[in-house]
């Protein structure tokens, strides 16, 4: 690129219009072991120390859903299996709004059935669950690490649900109870 030339004056153009705020970068090297940073004592990845980083400590924040209407986790196995994919896909609508913290699966809330179409299930069973978000970057290792502590921790007849979204709008859901695991992988 030279100076005059048009793909010069539209970089220049750009730069000077739409790139003309400071913008924050986010940045994690699954490579790079870690450091310690000498002024905090924090953890500061070897690649980005020299860049001076700001680190934020990702922390699980507990929230809880109290009297959320559980459906059946139990698809019928003896229906036909576009009725088994409707069940499954109800389900996921669930947890779905259970993740987002929606009122929609708590007892007693009662909206508009013209402003929301869901109805959480009647014979469902008031429980107290209790909702963790991580919000950050989740590296494979540390998405092991949870699910792994949630298997254990709900063994016997707990279950649990995972459900992970990509900056693409990529997503997955995990569904354990008790010796049955259902999976979902979705995109927008």
């Amino acid at each position: 690129m030279f100076p005059g030339k048009k793909a010069f004056d539209r970089l220049t153009w750009t730069f000077k219009n739409v790139l003309d705020a400071s913008l924050a970068w986010l940045f994690y090297d699954l490579r790079s072991p870690l450091l310690t940073s000498p002024d905090n004592g924090e953890a500061v990845q070897n690649a980005l120390a020299a860049h001076a980083p700001i680190i934020k400590t990702v922390k699980p924040e507990p929230i809880p859903l109290q009297q959320a209407l559980l459906p059946s986790f139990k698809l019928q196995t003896e229906t036909s299996e576009e009725d088994q994919r409707d069940q499954a896909t109800e389900l996921l609508e669930w947890l779905s709004l259970a993740m987002a913290r929606s009122p929609r699966v708590l007892k007693g809330d009662s909206v508009d059935p013209y402003l929301c179409r869901y109805r959480p299930a009647e014979t469902g069973t008031p429980t107290d669950l209790v909702l963790y978000q991580w919000h950050g970057f989740a590296p494979a290792a540390f998405v092991q690490k949870i699910l792994l502590g949630a298997t254990k921790a709900s063994a016997g007849e707990g279950w649990f649900a995972l459900g992970g979204a990509s900056f693409e709008g990529k997503g997955y859901t995990v569904l354990r109870d008790g010796g049955e695991v259902m999976t979902w992988n979705y995109s927008d």
